[in-house]
């Protein structure tokens, strides 16, 4: 759609420019945004159409922006990040401040917050809450969120608080478990991947060569020639099933596990290197919804330790 003369770009159009003149790549800058490739090419497009300029040149280098491009970064970067602020008080400041906004990845919104959400909700009846699902950080401020769960490594962010104590092992439907060889059992069936892996260090190879010596032969020639699927849920959806392996963090599959849908199928197991954290807003850790949903969360938690 083109933009008319006198009106402003949209502002996904800014936000776009942003992150492909940061990222250097379409690809990374709608992995940002949560977008796909061809939305941040047409947001791209549209800009420069009311510019009257190019704002990219494409190179061995990647994507690089124009003089142009150079010239208008600062201030767009300035002029969105002002916008978030003042609409971030404007909304602290209104009568609807009992909303809360929620950040976590797609496995964790999936296979734990998602299920227990209706709990919370139902408790706090008069908490307005909503959740993005997203692999990036969370930008509080800009993104206008109070809350985010993500996976960090063993030197957390300053204010991070610890939620998971996550092992990565291997799991399987039971039909499969019953048919294992004594010997190789990763041969004994396909490897499931998902697109996501590479945001969660979930990755065949690698937890492979943290189990064994290097000395040792894989058992498995390719580590990527299973079948892949879009999502984590997709992926356990065909685990469950009998397709194959899957590569798990002990939180996501603990249901599964109980219920018996899963089982772990070899005894080996790793603490994962990257763990679930609970990371506040600066600006809202004091506030009533914030505080109510972290007991939840830790009480929830507990629980789940327990069970």
């Amino acid at each position: 759609m083109l933009i008319a003369p006198g009106q402003i770009p949209p502002f996904q159009t800014l936000r776009a420019f942003v992150a492909v003149a940061r990222a250097k790549s379409f690809t990374k800058a709608a992995d940002v945004l949560g977008v796909t490739q061809t939305a941040v090419s047409h947001q791209i497009a549209q800009l420069e159409g009311w510019i009257g300029a190019p704002l990219f040149s494409r190179d061995r280098n990647g994507v690089l922006p124009t003089r142009l491009g150079n010239e208008l970064l600062p201030d767009v970067s300035s002029l969105l990040e002002n916008l978030s602020d003042v609409l971030g008080r404007a909304r602290r400041g209104s009568s609807a401040s009992r909303r809360l906004r929620v950040s976590t990845s797609p496995e964790f919104s999936s296979q734990w917050l998602a299920p227990r959400l209706q709990q919370f909700c139902a408790a706090h009846p008069d908490i307005d809450l909503s959740v993005t699902v997203e692999y990036r950080r969370t930008r509080f401020a800009a993104d206008e969120v109070d809350v985010a769960i993500w996976l960090a490594g063993p030197v957390a962010e300053h204010g991070a608080e610890p939620l998971t104590n996550d092992e990565e092992f291997v799991v399987c439907a039971p039909i499969l478990d019953r048919a294992l060889p004594e010997k190789d059992g990763l041969t004994a069936a396909p490897l499931l991947r998902y697109a996501g892996a590479r945001h969660t260090v979930l990755d065949w190879g690698r937890w492979h060569g943290q189990m064994y010596d290097r000395s040792q032969a894989a058992p498995v020639e390719d580590f990527d020639s299973g079948p892949c699927y879009p999502t984590f849920a997709e992926m356990l959806e065909a685990c469950r099933g009998g397709e194959g392996f899957a590569l798990v963090r002990s939180s996501l599959v603990a249901s599964d596990l109980r219920a018996g849908h899963l089982v772990r199928c070899f005894s080996e197991s790793t603490v994962s290197d990257l763990q679930y954290q609970l990371v506040v807003s600066p600006e809202r850790r004091r506030d009533a919804e914030v505080l109510a949903f972290r007991t939840w969360l830790f009480a929830e938690m507990s629980a789940a330790h327990k069970s």
